[in-house]
Order: C-alpha cells, then structure tokens, then sequence
C-alpha cells in the first residue's frame, strides 16, 4: 500500500520527533516545516495527502498559513493542532475548511486516528462493506437452497434492491459486478420457480396477489370510508425506482407498502386490463369479446377501455358511486399540468383514477434514441434518471396538492422492466405477435432453457385465438429474435429495458398505502 505523504507544520517541530518516529513505524512518510511560510512553500512544491498545522506560530499563524494553503489546494485535508479551545477560535478554522483538529497535549494515538479517519475512511467503508455483502451473498444462497416460496421471493428481491440503493451511492466496483452477477443468477432461479409453480397461483390459498386482484383488495375497501380515494398507476415501475422517490413522499405521507406480483406477460395490455378489470384476460376475452382486439390489436392498444373496465369492477363488488368515478391517462406533461390544475376540484368525489405513461414511454423510446441510450446505459443510471423525473414531475405536484385534502392515495403499477442482454432465437410462422419478451402466435420453437413455453393457455388464463396456438416467455434477461434478422435485432435491442417475460423486476411489483400525515 502506498504510503500516506504528511506535512507537519509546527515552531516545535524538533520536539515532535518521537510522534513523528512513531508515524513513519504505521507506514507513514512525513516531511516536516518550522513555520508557515516554509510549510507553504512545500505545498507548492510537493504533494501531499494531508497537513498537521499547528495554530500558535510565530510569523504567520496557523490560520494565516491555512488560509495560503487553501488558496495552493482547496482539497488538501488540513488537521489544525490547538492549545486553545475557544468556540470562537474553533469555529473561524473550520469557516476556512479545517479537516479536524487535535487539542494540545498532543496523544499519538489521537493523531493517528485523526489521519486514519481523514485518509483511510474510503478503505475501511469498502472493506466493511464487502464484508457484509459477502455476509449477504451467503445468506442469499443459503435461501436459494432451501427453494423459496413467493413470500421468500419478495424478501429476496427486496433486499437486493436495498444493496442496489446502497452501492449507488458507494462506486465500488468489485462489488457492483459481485452484485450484478447474484442479480442474474436470482433472476434465473426466479424464472424456474415461476415455471414451476405459476398455474398453482390459481389454485392454492397460499399465493401472491396477482394484478387481477389488486383493486379488489386494495381499493375496494377505501371506497367504503367516506374519504376520496385516488387510485394512480405509474406504468412500467419497478421497486427500485419507486424507492429511490418515497422518501420524498413520505416527507408529505404516512406510507404503507405492499407487494404483489403482475400476470403473464408483464405487458401493458394484460397486466393492467386485468388490475381494471379484476380479470384474467382469458375472462376478459369472454364476457367482453368486443373489447379484447386480436393479437395485433392488444399488442399496439393503448387500454382504450380500462374506465369501463373499473367501472364493472366496482358494480360487481356493489359499490354505489352514483356520480360515477373521475379517470385520467397522463402521456406527456400538459397532461400532467392539467390533472394537477384539476385535483382541487376533486375533493367531493368518491374515486379519482390517474394513469401516468411517461416511464414507459420513455424506455419504449430509448432504443430509438442514441442520446438516451448514453443517459440510461445501465440500472443505476435508470434510478437516477427517474428520481430526477420524480423530482421536476407533475406527478409530484399533484401528490402534494392531494397530501393537503382528507383522501387516501393507492399508488402501484403494472409492471416493470428489465434491461435485456442475451437474445434468443425464436422460430413460428408469420402470423405471430411483436413482443420482444412474450410472444403468441403457431408453431413456435424456441429455446426452452431460455424460455417459458405454454402450450396450453387455459392454464396461465390466457385467450386463445386458435387450438394450435402458444405463448412463450422469455426468463432472466434474455429477449426473442428471429434468425432471418438476428444481427439486426442484436444491434437494436441489446441493453434495452423490455418487459413481458419473467424477472423479478417484471414481476414482483410496489403498492403502496398513502394517508396524510396529521
């Protein structure tokens, strides 16, 4: 390890010796100066790591000498030595950017824990946190083992956001790829639990809340209070990104979280018609033929009917809401503008319906976008890039605005994403849908070790279109191309965030409670 070069200032500089031998015995280097104005000189001569600068000099003092030092290295660490503990005195050294400082007598190991504060910090933080990330990944695979249940996959992919939120703000990059490789391989197991135990969802009394539940159990009870009830989706969320914003909302919020898991495919059309609807698509293609499209419909629609859906939803539950609920989609920011401008003159009514499309959106476009193909290259950034969203949005304002009137707040989404990096040859005929996660359509070969297969739709409740028909989804990161164009697709869509397949991202999704703070 390199040495750590010391500049001790001090008119007593001869009678520091034994303080001085002792540092140079813990791997110090340290040069030293008998007054300030030769301590300034060797700043501008040589570099350092960090000044020891004695207070009391003659000549130039020690806040003179440091106010020179500045001016030569702002960034310089400075540690000042007093006799004097004056507040005063204290308070001008640390006005002019002093690291610390060590009252007189000095103690050795006071100067040494000084230093190793100031210049070892970074190392000792990183080697406690690998420390305890390798802790983690043990306990993690300790999980892995014992075949986790949904219950244990939301802790899991709970606490695996948590160390994404902590190593963001730490850059230690070791670690991040530690952690970005127990994040794939989770994914991974996540895909085969879902393969192996999605169509007992239906049927067993131990299961997740599936999007066809959701306002069924969180809404529908609110909506028995005489209070207004908002219900706000944000598209295309995941648990990261919503916990890099709800400290600011709980700043205006009680908030109580929640957790459930989207159907397949996590994609627009059918995670969210079903929240609406409260129904499996299958059902949806059934009692409402005239609003379940073909394939290439529901694939390109922008859920056109997701009010009327609500509204059956409600009348099936018997809840009476004579002058009919409020919906409003978001797609761009005059949208927002205009719900914002709106929420006051919401208060007399029983449900307020928000969708706000702008995250989708957003991802939908990046691929399209080699600008922001460089803003979002990576997770870390996409956290970042929807804090700063979050921050400036009108979604925002709005909250704010309804943190001031008696109303609960429910607030999801339908989806999430992932960013997708492995592609995987797909062969069907032509007649097949366009998404580059989930697909259905005749005659599909696929990779099965990349993919979940159905073969009969009934199972997953999902509409079938011809007896022959499948669906396929794609586990981990990986994303369908078709051989004839597979370049193309690579070039196009490798690093892109997709969803519609099966990841923990996708799939296991926030809810959360919001009640104003008394």
């Amino acid at each position: 390890m390199k040495k750590a070069k010391i500049l001790w200032i001090d008119d007593e500089i001869q009678m520091l010796k034994p303080h001085i031998l002792f540092l140079q015995e813990r791997n110090f280097e340290v040069i030293t100066a008998s007054n300030g104005n030769d301590g300034i000189e060797l700043v501008k001569e040589q570099n350092f790591d960090i000044v020891l600068l004695d207070e009391m000099m003659p000549g130039l003092d020690g806040l003179e000498t440091l106010e020179q030092i500045n001016k030569i290295n702002e960034t310089l660490p400075v540690v000042m030595v007093t006799k004097n503990e004056e507040e005063g005195l204290m308070n001008k050294a640390i006005a002019q950017q002093i690291t610390d400082y060590i009252i007189k007598p000095i103690n050795p190991n006071q100067v040494l824990m000084s230093l190793k504060k100031i210049l070892m910090s970074e190392e000792i933080r990183r080697n406690r946190t690998g420390e305890e990330y390798a802790e983690f990944s043990a306990k993690l695979n300790q999980k892995l083992f014992r075949e986790p249940n949904w219950e244990d996959w939301i802790d899991i992919y709970r606490s695996i956001v948590e160390w994404d939120l902590k190593l963001d703000q730490l850059y230690y990059e070791d670690i991040i790829q530690m952690h970005i490789f127990e994040k794939k391989n989770c994914d991974n197991e996540f895909s085969n639990y879902i393969a192996n135990n999605y169509e007992n969802f239906f049927t067993d009394q131990d299961k997740p809340v599936l999007s066809h539940e959701v306002v069924k159990k969180y809404v529908a009870d609110k909506l028995y209070t005489k209070k207004l009830v908002y219900f706000i989706v944000l598209d295309c969320l995941r648990l990261d990104q919503f916990l890099v914003f709800k400290p600011f909302i709980e700043e205006i919020f009680n908030v109580k979280t929640d957790y459930y898991y989207s159907i397949l495919p996590t994609s627009t059309p059918y995670s969210r018609n079903a929240i609406f609807s409260g129904m499996m698509p299958s059902r949806i293609a059934k009692i409402f033929p005239q609003y379940w499209r073909n394939s290439k419909d529901v694939e390109n629609s922008f859920n056109r009917d997701e009010h009327f859906f609500l509204d059956e939803q409600l009348k099936r539950f018997d809840i009476p809401i004579p002058q009919g609920t409020k919906y409003t989609k978001v797609l761009n920011t005059e949208e927002g503008e205009f719900v914002t401008k709106k929420i006051p003159s919401y208060k007399k009514e029983r449900l307020v319906i928000v969708v706000y499309n702008f995250l989708d959106l957003l991802l939908h476009h990046r691929f399209k976008d080699e600008v922001l193909q460089e803003i979002i290259p990576n997770d870390r950034a996409l956290r970042s890039l929807t804090k700063l969203w979050f921050l400036n949005s009108q979604f925002y304002e709005t909250l704010k605005l309804i943190s001031q009137q008696d109303a609960i707040v429910v607030l999801t989404t339908d989806h999430g994403s992932i960013k997708v990096e492995h592609a995987t040859k797909v062969i069907s005929d032509k007649e097949i849908s366009s998404g580059l996660r989930a697909k259905h359509g005749k005659n599909i070969t696929c990779n099965e070790r990349h993919t979940i297969k159905v073969t009969n739709p009934s199972k997953y409740h999902l509409p079938i279109e011809n007896v022959v028909e499948n669906y396929i989804f794609a586990k981990g990161d990986h994303y369908f191309v078709y051989p004839t164009d597979y370049n193309e697709y690579k070039r196009k869509f490798d690093g892109t965030y997709q969803h519609g397949g099966v990841s923990m991202e996708e799939m296991i999704l926030p809810i959360s409670v919001l009640t104003p703070k008394k």
